[in-house]
């Protein structure tokens, strides 16, 4: 019988635990990515929209990971990841979409923002463990004065 047991335990980055976005305009589904989240020894600070989403990483927070759900109410959430891509110092942020359907997930558009792996709705907290996980692994070390 598998284990039931919800992985925790990433290190943290830069002296804190890892910070991590929630970008889904689903006040439940949101509700839930955060609990496992911080259930992992994450930090989760949540936006509901896409603009919310930019204003977040436009404010000086440092942001580890950006989980979005493709399906917010405000903007595409490709198009979102593209923004963040523009923005300075957020071009190499690894970016988790959270699809319904895998076309989602493997379109062009999806392909040209670069995401880091990729989750269908509903996931496990193992698979968004191990989402997190690898998207932080190959996340560049920033230097920070």
């Amino acid at each position: 019988m598998p284990s039931t047991t919800i992985p925790v335990g990433f290190h943290a980055a830069h002296g804190r635990p890892p910070r991590v976005a929630i970008v889904d305009g689903n006040a439940a589904n949101s509700m839930v990515t955060s609990l496992l989240v911080e259930q992992f020894g994450c930090t989760a600070l949540k936006a509901t929209t896409g603009e919310a989403a930019l204003a977040l990483l436009r404010s000086g927070d440092d942001v580890d990971l950006v989980l979005i759900d493709l399906s917010i109410p405000d903007m595409d959430g490709v198009v979102v990841a593209l923004l963040i891509r523009e923005m300075h110092n957020h071009g190499a942020m690894p970016i988790i979409p959270l699809a319904s359907s895998r076309e989602e997930l493997t379109a062009s558009r999806s392909r040209a923002a670069g995401f880091s792996g990729g989750l269908m709705k509903p996931y496990s907290p193992r698979e968004l463990h191990a989402a997190i996980e690898a998207a932080l692994s190959r996340a560049p070390v920033s230097a920070t004065v």
